[in-house]
């Protein structure tokens, strides 16, 4: 079996069973790889050794330890698929180690920026474009959705009488969020006042957000509206910040782990794991300044 004629039925039946932004990634790595590959001579699914594996990821050695474990897992899900389709009996991905990188603490915002941050656009109490902020930083604080999500939203996804949203996340997972009464008052506000306003009767649409031309608002846009709001409170920040902030907040007032990680629609705990390193750090500042003799060795 050819490498092309491979990597295509591959991603055909990738489609099937993950996201459109996972096969557009994985496409664009396998693209990439036989493409090497061909250019040593290897142009069969049979052929491909461990050694081109290696000499290949070294080529990409520039790139971020994230982005070279995106590439070898793409390699790893294709082979098995070979493996399965009976093209090889054998994996050459298998003795090569994933690359692995630091995790950091993902940036978050205290109560207080955040309760400055979602009282922005009431500054333009009568703008459509600042009632369909204030709703967008509302729901976005509130269920901690990622931007992918908030961008692919419909307004019949939404249910006012339980107050909840059905979501469909990464590998097209499928789970329920919920949403206060602020945010409950934002979207309500925003879809009787401004959104009729800003829809194109001409192009109508079920998308939640709309732009000023009528059409959904997409991903970089709500990144530019954040960043535009992050940056009258004095903060650089991204719609990520406001899914970490509302992780943090959550467990600080009292949150189970599972809660959040159903809420944030994780596939593993160690994922949502990496809050609690945030609300334990807070913990403990706050002890060592409304005690600090247990931090001073001297006093033992």
């Amino acid at each position: 079996m050819s490498l092309d004629m491979a990597v295509e039925r591959f991603l055909t039946h990738l489609g099937t069973v993950r996201s459109p932004h996972t096969v557009k990634a994985y496409g664009t790595d396998l693209a990439q790889f036989v493409e090497y590959a061909l250019s040593t001579g290897i142009d069969s699914v049979a052929t491909v050794s461990p050694r081109l594996v290696r000499a290949w990821l070294d080529s990409h050695r520039a790139a971020s330890r994230t982005t070279r474990a995106r590439k070898l897992y793409a390699l790893r899900s294709f082979f098995k698929f070979c493996r399965a389709m009976g093209w090889r009996t054998d994996d050459p991905c298998a003795e090569i180690a994933i690359p692995t990188e630091r995790r950091t603490l993902p940036k978050m915002l205290t109560e207080r920026q955040t309760e400055a941050l979602l009282n922005q656009p009431a500054e333009r109490p009568l703008d459509p474009l600042a009632i369909r902020d204030r709703a967008l930083l509302e729901l976005m604080y509130a269920t901690g959705l990622r931007v992918s999500e908030v961008a692919s939203l419909d307004v019949n996804a939404i249910d006012f009488e339980q107050q909840a949203i059905r979501v469909r996340g990464k590998g097209g997972r499928e789970r329920v969020v919920l949403f206060g009464q602020a945010c409950h008052e934002a979207l309500g506000d925003y879809l009787r006042e401004a959104r009729p306003k800003l829809l194109n009767l001409h192009k109508p649409t079920r998308a939640l957000f709309l732009n000023a031309d009528g059409g959904r608002l997409s991903t970089r846009s709500i990144h530019r509206i954040i960043k535009r709001y992050g940056r009258q409170i004095g903060e650089n920040i991204s719609p990520h910040t406001l899914r970490h902030t509302f992780a943090t907040h959550m467990l600080d007032h009292g949150a189970d782990l599972r809660t959040v990680q159903e809420l944030l629609g994780h596939r593993k705990l160690s994922t949502t794991q990496i809050y609690t390193h945030l609300t334990l750090d807070r913990l403990r500042r706050t002890v060592n300044r409304a005690l600090p003799r247990l931090t001073d060795p001297d006093e033992e």
